[in-house]
């Protein structure tokens, strides 16, 4: 199977482009400048061009995704244009064609970008193809729109939090590529709108803060801003100086419509994953909290840090017996893993709740035992031995239970709602 790819070099054509040639197929990349990889046919392409060279006739579908992120208006003639003739071009060949739009895309859009994308969008569907409409593009190397928005949140310490709540609805760029290509895959043609983001639209600051916590691991603070105030205050700039100040395009985040997306996330398969996860760079984040959670039940085990040994013989552990998804824990515990003593009870362990921790606490006892400072620690060897040590021992040990007894019922909820919290992120 042959596509054609307009754009293949920049952030969503790139992964889309490996996606690609993963599954076995040929990609012909059209775009300015030539893709790396001898596997990969090019055609030049710009947004310019008056005219577009004849396209591949054995190719199956056309995805569009070449575009001037931040065109003025002067230069809308372009793209659309471009889009017209990249049309036509796919109709002289018979291959389906796809473009790639924007959740902003409507008539009176405040951006030229959207303006532009929703004139196009009118063109595709003219001619029997399908629009694809992502929400908020992340994850992958830091580029496009999400490159903009790492690099705020690295440099600024205080984000604004816009009042009323602003809100998008994320989209990882990998997750994207895979649904472009199963809908190229389609038999009959498709055509019509798709819709493709988060079922449910989240705010704005929280996606900023996942950015900070994932990807630049700095503190940042939000302060509250209102938004008419930013609105009026673009309306005093004009359009010109609105779109040189980018009044337009916080204009255009302001007022982004809410996309139905749930019927088109199960018709592709999206497989969408967890914002949390697809801030990672690798997009995922399994192995990072396998290794938090080993590290945190064996300091728990051994009361000191595990070295780096141990804590891959866990891993190994639990990714070939079990799911490889680790155990979620507040921040806090990495800091003061004694605090896993509030589950560690019985009546909790041997809940369905608690089933998985205490498998996972029996996996970390049995490999903190068989090495030298867990035998230290469990078989007391090398301590002090004698009736009054051995009856402060037994008192200590009344006391912690004691202590803990009366923290573990506020602590399993506090658990709760922080798990919650976090799976529904």
């Amino acid at each position: 199977m042959k596509i054609i790819i307009t754009g293949a070099t920049g952030y969503i054509g790139s992964r889309l482009t490996n996606f690609a040639m993963n599954a076995g197929m040929d990609v012909v990349s059209m775009s300015r400048h030539a893709p790396s990889g001898e596997r990969i046919s090019w055609i030049k392409y710009d947004l310019t061009d008056n005219k577009i060279a004849d396209l591949p006739i054995d190719a199956v579908a056309v995805i569009h995704l070449a575009t001037n992120t931040f065109a003025h208006h002067h230069e809308e003639f372009n793209e659309l244009r471009s889009a017209k003739l990249l049309i036509q071009a796919a109709n002289k060949i018979g291959a389906k064609f796809l473009f790639v739009s924007s959740q902003t895309a409507y008539p009176n859009a405040p951006t030229t970008y959207g303006r532009t994308k929703w004139r196009i969008e009118q063109e595709v569907m003219a001619a029997g193809g399908t629009v694809v409409r992502p929400g908020q593009v992340y994850g992958g190397e830091a580029q496009g729109l999400f490159g903009t928005l790492v690099g705020v949140v690295r440099r600024i310490p205080i984000l604004p939090a816009f009042y009323p709540v602003v809100t998008v609805q994320p989209i990882h760029v990998d997750d994207l590529a895979i649904a472009l290509l199963r809908i190229a895959q389609l038999e009959g043609g498709g055509g019509g709108i798709v819709s493709l983001g988060s079922s449910e639209p989240i705010p704005f600051t929280h996606f900023l803060s996942a950015i900070a916590r994932h990807r630049v691991r700095r503190r940042r603070w939000f302060v509250p801003v209102p938004v008419p105030l930013i609105k009026f205050a673009g309306m005093l700039c004009g359009r010109r100086l609105s779109e040189r100040l980018g009044f337009d395009r916080l204009t255009s985040l302001f007022n982004l419509p809410r996309m139905d997306t749930a019927d088109d996330l199960k018709r592709f398969g999206v497989p969408m994953r967890s914002l949390d996860a697809g801030m990672h760079p690798s997009g995922d984040i399994r192995r990072r909290q396998l290794v938090q959670e080993g590290w945190i039940l064996m300091h728990y085990l051994l009361k000191e840090r595990p070295d780096g040994g141990l804590l891959r013989r866990y891993m190994r552990a639990v990714e070939r017996t079990r799911t490889n998804q680790g155990l979620i824990f507040p921040d806090c515990f990495l800091k003061f893993p004694v605090l896993v003593a509030l589950f560690d009870e019985t009546s909790y362990l041997s809940s369905s709740e608690g089933a998985e921790l205490a498998w996972r606490l029996d996996a970390a006892t049995l490999l903190v035992e068989a090495t030298p400072r867990g035998a230290l620690r469990f078989l007391g060897l090398g301590q002090r031995a004698g009736m009054l040590i051995g009856v402060a021992r037994i008192c200590r040990a009344i006391a912690a239970e004691v202590f803990w007894r009366a923290l573990r019922l506020v602590g399993l909820l506090f658990f709760r709602r922080y798990k919650n919290g976090v799976e529904s992120r």
